[in-house]
C-alpha cells in the first residue's frame, strides 16, 4: 500500500479528523517499542520485512533506547530517544506507551506477557498477536555457589528471604544475593506472578531487611563482580539462547557466566515446566491499520527465524 495519506489531504478537517479517528490518517511508518526479551528477533523480522514491503517504514525500536529516533509521518510529529527521554524500557512500558499515545508514533508493543484482562484494564482496547514460545527461569553463575535446582518452594523462600544462604539449599556457604529485572519488565510480572505466584512488593518487606537488586533484564552481565557467584536472577530462556547464539543472531551475549537452571528437576521449555509462556505484540484493536496487521500476523509464522533467537512456534 502507498501513502494512506493521499485521501486525506485532499479531504476537507472534518474528514482528515474522521479519518484520525478511524487510524487510516497514520502515515505509513510502523513503529514499535516494548519487550527487552523480544526485541533483537523483531528486529530481525522487521528487518526482512522491509524488503518485501518498501512503500512502508518499519521500526523496532530496542527497549530503553537512549539514541535513534521513529521519524515524523501523519500525525506523528517524530519522536528522538535520548538519556532524559529513553524509549519504552519492558513490556509494561511499552504498552503503558501505546495506550497513551495520541500521535499515532508507537503503533504497536512488544510484549513478554498476557494483556491484562482484570474489568476496567484499559489493556481490554488492546488485541494481542501471539509471537511464540518462551519459559523463564531462574539463573545463576556457572561454578558458583548456587545448585544447579531449586524446588518451586525453595525458589519462593529464596526471594521470601526465608531462605538467604547458599548452603540450606544444598549449595555452598555463601548469602544469596536477590537480583530482579527493572521495574515495566514483562519477564519481572511473569517470573514473579506466575511462577512464584505473589507480587513482588514482598521482596523488601516480611523477612527481607534489604530490596533486591535491580539490573536490566536478560543482562547478567550487569550483575556486579562481588555479587557474581552468589546471586539469583530470573532470566528468559529465548534471550538466553540468542545471546549464547550470537554468532548467528548477531546480538550481544550479555549472559556474563549465567546459566539456565532447573526447578524441581525440570528444565526452561520442558512439557509443563511453570515457567513456559506465550510472547506478543499488541495493537489497538480500534485503530489499528490493515499494513500493520498483515505484518504482525506475518511475523508470527516466521518459525525457523524465531527458533534461532530460541522462541518456539
Amino acid at each position: 500500500m502507498f501513502r494512506k495519506l493521499a485521501t486525506a489531504v485532499a479531504a476537507t478537517a472534518t474528514a482528515m479528523l474522521l479519518a484520525v479517528s478511524a487510524g487510516a490518517a497514520h502515515a505509513d511508518n510502523y513503529a514499535g517499542a516494548g519487550s527487552d526479551t523480544t526485541q533483537d528477533v523483531m528486529k530481525t523480522l522487521t528487518n526482512q520485512y522491509k524488503l518485501t514491503h518498501p512503500a512502508n517504514t518499519w521500526t523496532s525500536v530496542n527497549a530503553g533506547a537512549t539514541s535513534g529516533s521513529i521519524p515524523a509521518a501523519g500525525t506523528c510529529p517524530g519522536v528522538t530517544w535520548t538519556t532524559a527521554n529513553p524509549a519504552p524500557n519492558g513490556s509494561s512500558a511499552g504498552i503503558s506507551a501505546l495506550l497513551n499515545d495520541t500521535n499515532g508514533c508507537i503503533d504497536y508493543a512488544r510484549s513478554s506477557r498476557a494483556l491484562k484482562t482484570n474489568p476496567g484494564s484499559p489493556e481490554l482496547a488492546l488485541t494481542a498477536v501471539r509471537l511464540g514460545g518462551d519459559s523463564v527461569t531462574w539463573s545463576a553463575a556457572s561454578g558458583g555457589s548456587a545448585p544447579a535446582d531449586l524446588s518451586l518452594t525453595q525458589l519462593r523462600d529464596i526471594y521470601k528471604c526465608n531462605i538467604t544462604n547458599w548452603s540450606t539449599v544444598s549449595g555452598a556457604n555463601a548469602a544469596i544475593v536477590r537480583y530482579v529485572p527493572q521495574a515495566g519488565s514483562g519477564t519481572r510480572d511473569f517470573f514473579f506472578n506466575t511462577v512464584l505466584g505473589f507480587d513482588p512488593t514482598v521482596l523488601s518487606n516480611g523477612n527481607c531487611t534489604t530490596a533486591p537488586k535491580v539490573i536490566q533484564e536478560n543482562k547478567g552481565d550487569q550483575v556486579a563482580a562481588a555479587d557474581k557467584n552468589s546471586a539469583i536472577f530470573p532470566y528468559s530462556k529465548a534471550a538466553w539462547t540468542a545471546q549464547a547464539n550470537s554468532s548467528v543472531t548477531l546480538v550481544t551475549d550479555d549472559r556474563g557466566g549465567f546459566v539456565l537452571d532447573t526447578i524441581g528437576g525440570a528444565a526452561a521449555g520442558s512439557a509443563g515446566f511453570i515457567g513456559n509462556r506465550d510472547v506478543y505484540n499488541v495493537y489497538k484493536t480500534a485503530s489499528a491499520p490493515q499494513d500493520l496487521i498483515d505484518f504482525l500476523n506475518w511475523a508470527a509464522t516466521q518459525n525457523t527465524v524465531k527458533a534461532t533467537y530460541g522462541f518456539t512456534a
